[in-house]
């Protein structure tokens, strides 16, 4: 199943800043979104929203029919996946066994845990030889997609992604770049994307939203943006990136 995400008039202040003015969105269910922009525009807390790790001052998220609050964002979570910066393993953990993790906690059995495993690490191009190392032992590309393996360990319909490659050389970010955009295409879920890459986003994202000071200026295909900006912030970040 997949469904859309919608923000609807959510604001956030910390303190007396403003990390998101009033915000209108809609991540149409099956797409892409990179939220893009500057740090500090207002991206990663509408992500944390969603992930209901943040809670608006005023205004609501939804992720299909259902409203993120105290009492439903624990099962909204089971329908959820979230990738941050070297995929925040656990240590001590294999990378199997930091994959595997909710699966087990829900009460999956060895046997279906190891299918699903062996249908991941083919899905994010990970040798499954390397499940059994930990964290340490294994190279930053591979750290993030065992991340990944984790975040779709349980079939989510919504995918959330934090900078996900921000700490990956350029070489090793680009080829995972490729591989997360053929993941994307076969999944056929519904993705939210933080980046403040440019090219990042035009090759994962069917559409984005630039922000700043947490306003999104503009929103649509990356070619519409190029084409007509609707801000000359638009115009100073896209020629950023050329």
């Amino acid at each position: 199943m997949t469904v859309a995400v919608e923000f609807r008039g959510v604001t956030k202040r910390f303190g007396a800043p403003v990390a998101v003015h009033p915000t209108e969105r809609r991540a149409e269910a099956g797409r892409t979104l990179a939220l893009l922009g500057p740090s500090a525009c207002g991206k990663s807390t509408l992500l944390r929203m969603v992930a209901g790790l943040v809670r608006p001052d005023a205004g609501e998220v939804r992720v299909g029919d259902a409203r993120v609050e105290p009492d439903t964002v624990r099962a909204l979570r089971l329908r959820m996946g979230y990738v941050i910066q070297e995929g925040g393993l656990f240590p001590h953990l294999r990378a199997c066994d930091n994959a595997a993790l909710m699966a087990r906690h829900l009460g999956w059995d060895e046997a279906r845990v190891a299918r699903r495993l062996d249908e991941l690490a083919a899905l994010v191009r990970l040798s499954p030889a390397l499940l059994a190392r930990h964290p340490h032992e294994l190279s930053g590309g591979q750290r993030q997609r065992v991340g990944l393996m984790r975040a779709l360990m349980l079939d989510p319909e919504v995918l959330l992604l934090d900078e996900p490659l921000g700490a990956l050389d350029p070489l090793v970010r680009a080829d995972l770049q490729r591989d997360l955009r053929e993941v994307f295409r076969a999944l056929g879920r519904t993705v939210l994307l933080v980046t403040h890459d440019l090219r990042e986003a035009s090759v994962l994202a069917d559409e984005v939203a630039l922000l700043r000071d947490g306003r999104v200026l503009q929103r649509g295909p990356l070619s519409a943006l190029e084409a007509s900006p609707a801000d000359p912030f638009v115009t100073r970040f896209l020629g950023a990136w050329q």
